[in-house]
């Protein structure tokens, strides 16, 4: 079933028109309740001193603090009586209906009440009003119940068991031909008698209701109705002979007595607006005795809660035309359950007429009859199970009516779908996600459901299929997964199975650059970022302030964009400042407070979180009215905060939400939240001027993953942990990729650690006119045994090993860098080339033999070549070249410099793809062209110039 947002409402009863009055004592006054009368329900140790045998109520003598409350407040008592007598709900047997007379202005009575020791909670009685639209009085086809495929259910499964459902109307006509056989005995609640027909046919309401549930079917006479004989009506008249026939007395007297006389369902087409903690406790007494209770959502075209609908434990159904677009008239929201159609149903009416009706009055008790042939065919569910059954194989008709996403509940009723799916048991299988709905981009999960027999599958993205027909398949893009599952008669879509993107990344290791001669080991080294982002960390609204009145809102629901925080919830608090102002409307949030009490019991609060699960913060009916305004109060929610007492003042601190918090546990943490206000009546407006979460993730229990890649993405994965060795055979430059990930969050960008791999031998050159060694101690370097080259941090180059006799040597050689391959000679002419990190002796391509050659005079092109003769654990390396160029050649460049570089390079043009380490010098001249191809690359520390001209004449 779809998860939606509870809507904005407003306390008006649901009728034609709706008159608005601007100030606190019409508020209370006009026809959205009972003129005078109140309810009082005593607290439980207060019990011993009511005492009482019939509804009738004395109140001085039984409940005399209650009487005392009132005379002090100069009302006068016109009469009392207990509303739910006989019952046996304790909670219900104190609760009194109390009618002052001259009734006025009733709310400081309700103060004084709720400050009453003695009292628990005290509330002005709502009125509630027929929900139907009727037609001029005509005979037509039932098209609805074609619609929701009745006929076609009565052959997938007859049913078996007999269904009472009590009908709780103005009246019913129990004597009408096409009623009377499926009618049982009833009971009069508002006149107390046994006789519920109506009193002249204007009281039509009821006994049109009571056709569409169900009318007699197969005997020749009017109509059928989609029970089709299993379902039997308690009639229940809830409306005084002498009343208003639109109006339902006393509906919730009449639910009591339908659910202590046998009622499995109780279908009411009424309503109005405005909650009342009375009724809701009626509602849940029913379902506490394992009753569905089915109503209608109201017939205003717009999001208004309708109570009873509104209520917890009672399914609400909306109205349909036969195209199955929302009537015009029909009330829509997230309080809605389920759908019907709703215009033009043709039924009974008193005194053996018939007639066609509108209303969400006409799609309640097609839902309800729906309802009674799905227990008749399964006896044995209960009433969620009932609901979640006609929920999740209800059509859906989302497309034809875009206007009301998630605003007509689960779709249209469908009873062959709802009795072939429960036949076949696949209606509960729910899809999973392997390993989570919640991962990286880049990675993937399962989507699986299981199999339950022959069935066939088909997977949606947003509404778009896949093409995938198994029962399971691997997802990588984010959106609203769907299954449409078929099995004979039975065809499901699933709720939508969001899949979302953990954006919160790791922070990047560290690693460095490597140098390393060929064939040597090599061990890389990464360093992983400590794991943070796990909170606790606080993300604030930033907009303005909102003002809620009613149906009205002065712009979006406040939210909070959570993001750059890591793992799974661990635990969540929400902040929200608000006040409730007295007088005014949605629109009054930055005037000044009016003084008096504003109605801080029409207020509530939920929490919307990123995957869609609703937490009840604050429900209707929990702060008092007894508190004036004081200002911006600040309400912090968490699960260690105390108890909101009923009835009490609002007051900042940290405070228990009504639901729990702890669902949220291990749910995602990043998104959007949002905080859904809602006001419950017009005047006194609700002003949210601040919200704010505070969420703790769940710390990481292992060390953070480090793993080595051969590409900057994608590539192939070399290894897992801090360390990884590689090979040296392969000469030049060798990138690796490391990435860090700690637990609950994505692998951090890919780093490079860089790996020049040299030959062996390594060989450079320097002009005869840098050397700074004279030529005894050259001619010892350039017979050594051994030699290398280091650098100080002066960049002074210094030449050390073994000389010809194994004697160590040791000789500052120059005062900049050397030149590598090519050397492209400008002037000078004089070189000396050496080779180091060779194990044994240097073979040279001029036939001579040593750690290196002296060039006395290099006129022309030289390509020189040496070879290392050193036993190899790899595969040997021969004729390592190495050139001295004196014309101007067309020059390529690759490869890279070592750190401390310092060298020209001149060419008729020159082409690089050259790597600069910093700190380096190059210059590069060239009288043609300079091109730099791709690869190439200096670091932030080398200087690098290039010019065109040659070495004569720069």
């Amino acid at each position: 079933m779809p998860i939606t947002l509870k809507p904005l409402r407003i306390v008006l009863i649901l009728i034609s028109a709706v008159f608005f009055c601007f100030n606190s004592i019409a508020q209370q006054s006009n026809e959205e309740f009972v003129q005078g009368e109140i309810y009082v329900k005593v607290k439980s140790d207060y019990t011993n001193r009511v005492f009482k045998n019939t509804a009738a109520t004395n109140v001085s003598s039984e409940i005399p603090d209650i009487g005392n409350a009132i005379a002090k407040e100069n009302k006068i008592i016109e009469n009392a009586y207990s509303p739910f007598f006989p019952v046996k709900d304790e909670g219900l047997s104190r609760v009194f209906r109390i009618k002052i007379k001259d009734g006025g202005d009733l709310l400081p009575l309700i103060a004084a009440l709720k400050d009453n020791p003695a009292v628990e909670y005290a509330e002005l009685v709502r009125k509630r009003a027929i929900i139907a639209n009727p037609n001029d009085p005509s005979f037509g086809s039932q098209w609805f119940l074609n619609k929701v495929k009745a006929p076609q259910a009565w052959d997938v499964n007859p049913g078996s068991a007999t269904i009472k459902i009590a009908v709780v109307d103005n009246a019913i006509d129990t004597n009408h031909p096409d009623l009377a056989g499926n009618m049982l005995a009833g009971r009069d609640v508002a006149d107390d008698d046994n006789n519920p027909n109506p009193p002249n046919a204007t009281f039509d309401h009821g006994t049109h209701v009571a056709g569409i549930l169900s009318a007699v079917t197969n005997n020749s006479v009017g109509i059928a109705a989609a029970a089709n004989n299993r379902v039997k009506i308690i009639p229940v008249k809830a409306t005084r002979n002498t009343s208003n026939n639109r109006y339902i007395d006393e509906g919730f007297k009449g639910i009591r007595w339908a659910a202590d006389n046998g009622a499995d369902i109780i279908s009411l087409s009424w309503g109005g607006g405005g909650y009342s903690q009375t009724e809701q406790d009626v509602i849940t007494y029913a379902y506490n005795k394992g009753i569905l209770v089915i109503a209608a959502a109201g017939n205003d075209n717009n999001e208004i809660a309708s109570y009873p609908a509104a209520y917890d434990h009672v399914i609400s159904v909306a109205a349909l035309d036969d195209t199955d677009t929302k009537s015009s008239f029909s009330t829509f929201g997230s309080t809605v359950d389920i759908s019907a159609p709703g215009r033009s149903i043709l039924s009974t009416l008193p005194y053996n007429t018939y007639g066609s009706f509108n209303g969400t009055s006409m799609a309640t008790p097609l839902v309800a009859s729906c309802a009674g042939y799905l227990l008749s065919c399964f006896p044995t569910l209960s009433p969620d199970s009932i609901e979640t059954i006609l929920k999740f194989t209800a059509d859906k008709i989302e497309a034809l009516n875009p206007s009301y996403e998630g605003k007509l509940g689960a779709g249209r009723v469908n009873l062959l779908k709802a009795v072939s799916c429960q036949n076949s048991s696949i209606f509960n299988a729910s899809i999973s996600a392997n390993p989570s709905s919640y991962f990286c981009e880049g990675d993937s999960a399962n989507l699986s459901i299981p199999v339950v027999s022959s069935e066939s599958f088909e997977w949606f993205l947003n509404g778009t299929s896949t093409g995938n027909v198994a029962s399971s398949f691997f997802v990588k893009n984010e959106g609203n997964y769907t299954l449409k599952r078929v099995l004979g008669d039975c065809e499901l879509e699933s709720d939508p199975f969001t899949i979302l993107h953990n954006k919160t990344f790791t922070n990047s290791p560290s690693t460095s650059n490597y140098e390393s001669n060929y064939c040597e080991a090599l061990q890389l080294q990464a360093i992983p970022a400590i794991c943070s982002n796990y909170g606790p960390n606080q993300y604030n609204y930033s907009g303005p302030q909102v003002g809620f009145d009613g149906l009205e809102v002065s712009g979006p629901l406040p939210t909070v964009n959570v993001s750059n925080i890591g793992g799974l919830i661990d635990s969540v608090a929400v902040i929200v400042i608000w006040q409730k102002k007295d007088g005014g409307n949605y629109l009054s949030c930055g005037t000044p407070d009016g003084g008096g009490t504003p109605f801080n019991n029409e207020l509530s609060f939920q929490l919307k979180s990123p995957s869609g699960k609703i937490i009840d913060l604050v429900k209707v009916n929990t702060y008092g009215q007894n508190a004036p305004n004081i200002g911006d109060i600040t309400t912090v929610f968490s699960m260690n905060g105390a108890t909101i007492a009923i009835g009490s003042s609002p007051a900042s601190g940290n405070f228990a939400p009504a639901g729990d918090l702890s669902v949220l546990e291990n749910d995602i943490p990043s998104g959007e939240w949002t905080l859904i206000a809602e006001d419950d009546a017009l005047i006194d407006p609700l002003c949210v001027s601040g919200f704010g979460m505070i969420i703790k993730t769940k710390e990481p229990t292992t060390p953070p993953i480090v793993t080595w890649y051969d590409a900057v993405s994608g590539g192939n994965q070399l290894g897992i942990g801090n360390t990884l060795t590689v090979s040296t055979n392969t000469i030049g430059n060798n990138d690796y990729f490391v990435a860090a990930q700690c637990e609950g969050m994505c692998p951090s960008e890919r780093v490079v650690s860089n790996v020049i791999v040299s030959s062996v031998p390594k060989l450079f050159a320097l002009p005869v006119s840098e050397v700074l060694i004279t030529p005894a101690q050259l001619n010892v370097v350039i017979t050594a045994q051994t030699m290398t080259l280091t650098v100080d941090a002066q960049n002074l180059q210094y030449v050390n090993g073994l000389d010809q006799s194994g004697d160590a040597y040791n000789f500052l050689i120059a005062n900049k860098s050397p030149d590598v391959s090519p050397v492209t000679i400008c002037g000078e002419n004089e070189y000396v080339v050496f080779g180091q990190g060779c194990n044994g002796t240097i073979s040279w391509s001029t036939g001579e033999t040593g750690m290196g050659i002296y060039l006395e005079e290099v006129t022309s092109n030289t390509n020189l070549t040496a070879t290392c003769n050193q036993t190899w654990v790899c595969a040997p390396l021969t004729n390592i070249p190495f050139d001295l160029l004196t014309s101007l050649p067309n020059l390529n460049i690759a490869g890279s410099t070592g750190p401390n570089s310092n060298q020209d390079y001149y060419g008729q043009s020159i082409s690089s793809s050259q790597l600069i380490n910093g700190p380096s010098i190059i210059d590069y001249r060239a009288p043609q062209s300079i091109l730099l191809q791709a690869g190439f690359e200096t670091t932030s520390s080398a200087v690098f110039s290039a010019q065109i001209g040659d070495c004569v004449n720069p």
